[in-house]
């Protein structure tokens, strides 16, 4: 333990003289947080063009169900079949798949909608108008005047906007730009000779890795505090809408541990692959970048169309911004963040082993 903590003093050391460097980590995060959240407010609000799934469950033994469920379908609202229960309806709603799921009593008396949190405000108002005028062309003007809202997952009611996008996405994208210092690090030391020095010495190369994991996950939870902060603060004093955080903050810390783990492993492995600050800057920035737009960081995923999103599951970052989403959206627990979480730290662990295959083959 004691050589661990002489090279996270060292890195601690190393990260002092470059304090410039630091400050990007926090600065341009924050910076596009504060002028995406505000610049696309309007955009959120609302809304896109693409077809909304949604089911109809009950009513008459599934009869009145489908026929209900034919009139409100049109271009912009797509009918999916039918959960099996309400459970099931509320389960598949937290999820997004469908976005909107209509319940009607057994006696046709009255309806509830569930909807997804994520869903724009003004597609919920366009669903509400469709089912109303469904429901009165189906003669059931008394069950329509029942019609009663539930939003799932969101138990205060509120609403996705521009602000609840941008703060985990920039924040995302912030975390993973540790690439540049720990690159940047990586190959001073190995310039100077420090690196073969510590080899000599018998400190095995995977404790030189996890000797610059510590700092760079301090910086990385530092960089959740501050833009999550930013959010609920610097944003809504500049006349944007306040972030609102959820009860279960620690959730948060989870998401953000394991985004951190697989951006510090990115990092490790483009440091110990280039040879130059060149190389590493146009591996390391490049991939951050492709990474951020395919990930649904600069565009949001439910803009893109169907293919793009299927594309997007290929990007961590996409994983990350799941996994904020399903705490801060849709008040999800443990369970809901568990998948994207264990993607991550699997990566994480595939990018440090690949750092240490590719060291061995090509030594300091």
């Amino acid at each position: 333990m004691r050589p661990l903590l002489a090279l996270w003093v060292k890195e601690w050391l190393a990260l002092a003289r470059d304090v410039h460097g630091l400050a990007v980590l926090f600065v341009m995060p924050a910076a596009f947080i504060v002028i995406m959240s505000l610049a696309l407010t309007d955009v959120f609000g609302g809304g896109t063009r693409r077809a909304v799934d949604f089911a109809v469950l009950g009513g008459g033994g599934g009869k009145f169900a489908e026929e209900l469920s034919q009139r409100i379908a049109d271009e912009a609202f797509r009918a999916t079949s039918a959960p099996a229960d309400e459970a099931a309806a509320r389960d598949a709603v937290r999820n997004g798949r469908p976005a909107l799921v209509l319940l009607v009593s057994p006696e046709a008396g009255a309806l509830k909608l569930l909807a997804d949190p994520a869903l724009p405000a003004i597609e919920l108002a366009a669903f509400q108008q469709r089912v109303l005028g469904a429901a009165l062309g189906l003669k059931t003007s008394a069950m329509s005047r029942a019609l009663s809202t539930e939003v799932v997952g969101s138990p205060r009611g509120a609403r996705p906007s521009s602000v609840q996008q941008n703060v985990p996405a920039w924040l995302i994208f912030g975390m993973f730009f540790v690439v540049m210092p720990i690159s940047a690090l990586f190959i001073v030391e190995r310039r100077e000779g420090t690196l073969a020095r510590l080899v000599s010495q018998r400190v095995p190369f995977s404790m030189l890795l996890l000797g610059k994991v510590g700092p760079f996950f301090a910086i990385n939870l530092a960089q959740t505090a501050l833009m999550l902060a930013a959010g609920c603060t610097l944003v809504p004093w500049l006349g944007g809408e306040a972030l609102a955080l959820p009860q279960r903050w620690w959730l948060l810390a989870v998401v953000a541990a394991s985004t951190s783990l697989a951006a510090i492993g990115w990092g490790l492995l483009v440091a110990v692959g280039a040879r130059t600050l060149e190389q590493a800057t146009v591996v390391g920035g490049v991939g951050n970048i492709l990474a951020a737009a395919l990930g649904g960081i600069m565009v949001p995923r439910f803009v893109m169309p169907e293919t793009m999103q299927r594309l997007a599951e290929l990007s961590p970052m996409a994983w990350a911004l799941e996994g904020f989403h399903a705490v801060m959206l849709r008040q999800g627990g443990l369970a809901d963040v568990a998948a994207p979480c264990g993607r991550l730290l699997a990566l994480a662990a595939a990018l440090l082993a690949a750092a240490l295959w590719l060291h061995r083959r090509r030594r300091i």
